[in-house]
């Protein structure tokens, strides 16, 4: 099993194409606040009111967000579409449990924005992991003692299927009993390029690591 990738749904969102030409009024805030409640959420209210797309392209936008995280956590493994419909959900219950409120953003000499975003880091992927990981190993050494007493050793795709099953239960039981860190706040620079604006990547990555805790969860298992 792979360590745990970093966060890739709003990043998704974000190299899209779902940015704004810049012309006229353009309200930062209001952009930002679209591109986390429909990446985390799934709600396109704020994406259509400030015309960031339509409601379809913003279900388009969201489902490639949730499909390419799922991708980050089962490449190169064979699971039933059972378990990949109960993964999508348990990610969903995840991402829209995320607490963040978007604030006031500064227009900069550039014509840039700075937007300011409060936000509690929700503690999930590393207790997930810690729990995943016990059970894997007690999972490979069932496996070990089951085929020194004369057993079959499972498909790799019956492997798959169970390690992915437990994978998936550990991170829906974290979910359920996630905690949140005092709040903080971070920034993201809305960057103007081209008549276009959209949110720096650096930036972007850096609020989907402030908002879970993947880096305690990368750090397991190495």
């Amino acid at each position: 099993m792979k360590k745990m990738k970093k966060m890739s749904i709003l990043l998704a969102a974000v190299v899209a194409a779902t940015m704004l030409v810049g012309c006229g009024s353009f309200d930062a805030s209001g952009y930002m606040k679209a591109l986390l409640d429909n990446s985390y959420k799934n709600d396109s209210t704020a994406f259509v009111d400030q015309k960031v797309g339509t409601a379809e392209q913003a279900k388009e936008l969201y489902d490639l967000g949730i499909e390419t995280e799922l991708n980050s956590l089962i490449s190169g493994v064979t699971i039933s579409d059972e378990l990949k419909n109960e993964f999508t959900t348990t990610l969903q219950d995840v991402y829209k449990s995320v607490k963040y409120t978007v604030g006031e953003a500064e227009k900069q000499d550039d014509d840039s924005y700075v937007v300011e975003v409060k936000y509690q880091k929700m503690k999930v992927f590393a207790p997930a992991m810690e729990k995943f990981q016990a059970e894997q190993q007690a999972y490979t050494d069932e496996l070990s003692e089951q085929v020194q007493n004369g057993g079959e050793y499972p498909s790799e795709d019956e492997i798959s299927e169970q390690v992915y099953t437990m994978l998936k239960d550990a991170i829906k039981e974290a979910a359920a009993n996630a905690e949140f860190e005092d709040e903080a706040s971070t920034t993201v620079r809305i960057e103007l390029k081209d008549k276009v604006y959209s949110p720096n990547q650096d930036d972007v990555e850096a609020l989907e690591y402030a908002l879970f805790d993947l880096e305690e969860a990368s750090g397991l298992g190495q």
